[in-house]
């Protein structure tokens, strides 16, 4: 798989880290309550933050592609 630009790739993990840990809590939040919202929160940003660190470190998205 060919990586997207650098312009592209900050967006990408930007987007990555914070809808889906903000969506689970607002979801968690209104379906099940305060704690079990928090709670659906942590786990999908602890995921989220699985995924940006295999895309920085293992897929080599964290240099500029310039040089």
């Amino acid at each position: 798989m060919k990586k997207p630009p650098y312009i592209y790739r900050i967006p990408i993990l930007m987007a990555i880290l914070c809808i889906p840990p903000i969506g689970m809590t607002q979801l968690g939040w209104y379906f099940f309550g305060k704690e079990m919202g928090l709670n659906l929160g942590m786990i999908a940003g602890v995921i989220s933050v699985t995924i940006a660190a295999y895309l920085l470190y293992r897929m080599d998205w964290r240099d500029d592609d310039d040089y």
